[in-house]
């Protein structure tokens, strides 16, 4: 008998020491690492995040956010349920604490954040999405900040994690988009696809003075679904705000801004799947901006991640490109262009991290939540260098690795030396800063006010080898985040000819042949 039993604990060992390493095999990215330029070295930033994992959702808000006007960013990290949240200003070489102490909740995680001079004071204002509602940190100069709660009428059922801005009905205000997902409580697992579970978002339409009006039923977009974030941009050019959805166990939405406040749905390639982060820029230099979604990836099988979905029912666990075609027509390039079978991740953005012209991909990775942790592998973050032809990753070749769990990364120029520097923001443990080495390549850094009727303004730079560049002016992207509003273009060997900023009213600015690697600053009006 004791033979037997000892046969049979062997057999069941062996069977798991196999299931493991199909397992890890199955979970391997095996893309190597592209050649690159790109040089990154590790400075300090004195925070670790202190999440309830049990208790709290798992996120944290970021932000790059010029809090003194001196047109250089500053980084913003918010704390766990119990945890201040933190400012910081890079000084002699590493990201300093600032002594500011924002208002929140005795325990109250922060999950997202977005900025925006929503009071058109010349300063850029705070907005918090906690686990009590969304909080309006109004910047009264000086590091100083007044707190209040809005108490937006969110549902019962839903926790606020993403705010993004945009003028939906043109009117020279900022209006907001609240991503919600359900209360930690209320979770049902994690691979629930019903459209009858979830929390509920919400567009709220700006009357002035902090007045907010949720319009999500006028508007053709209310419906109950988890979501992780919601981004405005304008996909067909036509001055209008569109908007892009990541919602958890669903599809990507997409829909169509009339100008006034209304929105039609646009189709786009998706099928049903775990879309988290949202990118938006043009990465093939088209004039037309391009989406990028982060998903599970292949760090479970996908029959694992099903759920309750029918065998009718297409899954998709790729990260997914989207490439705009005009017309409000998309296709989905992610395996032609090397972007689709990578482990899980969660926040996404595009920055051209080493100025070369054309738009990079970063996104975080890992899960803090993940069942059966000690079976799961790790993933070092990604950046996606665009070759044009395709992309591949140089995280590891660049020195930029991040081994911990990644929300989003944030960009922005923090030392000012024109190039852009990366902040990996991680949830239950410490963020990881990394400055970016530069190169020889030129580069023009275009600032536009952070006001409303700056919103999704498109910005064109004609380079003197032919080349033409589109950003625009886009809050929000990554996962609860957001990012450096200086809008930096890389030249390569080039020079520019001139550049033209196309405001959603209509009015067009046009500067003619600034000096190479300028900064250039936009005056409000």
């Amino acid at each position: 008998m004791g033979k037997f039993i000892r046969r049979a604990f062997l057999l069941i060992f062996l069977i798991l020491f196999v299931f493991i390493i199909a397992l890890r095999f199955w979970q391997t990215e095996r893309t190597p690492q592209g050649e690159t330029d790109l040089s990154f070295k590790a400075i300090e930033l004195p925070f670790t995040h202190e999440a309830d994992l049990k208790g709290s959702l798992p996120f944290l808000a970021s932000a790059a956010i010029d809090i003194d006007g001196d047109m250089r960013d500053e980084l913003f990290l918010g704390g766990g349920d119990k945890q201040a949240d933190q400012f910081f200003k890079f000084e002699n070489g590493a990201f300093v604490p600032l002594n500011i102490n924002i208002a929140k909740g005795d325990t109250d995680a922060s999950h997202g954040a977005a900025y925006i001079d929503i009071d058109n004071d010349g300063d850029n204002d705070l907005f918090v999405a906690r686990e009590s509602g969304v909080w309006f940190h109004e910047n009264q100069g000086g590091n100083r900040f007044g707190s209040r709660n809005l108490n937006l009428p969110l549902a019962d059922n839903t926790t606020p994690l993403g705010i993004g801005f945009g003028d939906v009905n043109k009117d020279g205000l900022a209006d907001m988009y609240v991503a919600g997902y359900i209360k930690i409580e209320l979770v049902e697992g994690e691979t629930n696809f019903s459209n009858s579970y979830g929390g509920f978002s919400s567009l709220f339409l700006n009357g002035g003075d902090n007045l907010w009006k949720d319009i999500s039923k006028d508007a053709g977009i209310w419906r109950q679904h988890n979501t992780f974030l919601g981004v405005f941009a304008d996909l067909d050019n036509d001055s209008n705000s569109d908007l892009i959805i990541a919602q958890d166990t669903g599809k990507v939405e997409t829909y169509r801004g009339n100008g006034a406040a209304g929105f039609s749905p646009i189709t786009n390639p998706s099928n049903f799947a775990y879309p988290m982060g949202v990118a938006v820029g043009d990465y093939d230099n088209d004039g037309l901006v391009d989406l990028f979604f982060s998903n599970v990836g292949y760090t479970l099988p996908p029959a694992l991640l099903r759920g309750n979905l029918t065998d009718e029912d297409v899954f998709n666990p790729d990260h997914m490109l989207f490439r705009n075609d005009g017309n409000l027509i998309f296709s989905d390039v992610s395996k032609d262009m090397n972007v689709a079978r990578f482990g899980f991740a969660w926040g996404a953005i595009f920055a051209d991290m080493d100025l070369d012209g054309r738009e990079d991909i970063l996104m975080a990775q890992n899960y803090a939540r993940m069942p059966a942790q000690f079976l799961m592998a790790k993933y070092p973050g990604k950046i996606f260098q665009n070759y044009k032809d395709g992309f591949k990753p140089v995280e590891k070749s660049s020195g930029a690795e991040n081994p911990h769990y990644g929300i989003a990364p944030v960009v922005s120029d923090f030392n000012g030396d024109g190039w852009p520097d990366l902040v990996w923001a991680n949830v239950a443990g410490p963020s990881l800063a990394y400055l970016n080495q530069g190169g020889d390549n030129n580069r023009l850094t275009v600032r536009l006010p952070n006001r409303a009727y700056a919103l999704n303004a498109i910005v064109t730079v004609k380079r003197s080898d032919g080349e033409t560049l589109t950003k625009q002016m886009v809050t929000s992207q990554g996962l609860g985040s957001d990012q450096g509003r200086e809008l930096i273009f890389g030249l390569g060997s080039a020079n520019v000819v001139d550049v033209t900023i196309l405001f959603q009213n209509g009015e067009v600015k046009r500067i003619e042949s600034p000096p190479d690697n300028s900064y250039v600053i936009v005056e409000n009006r």
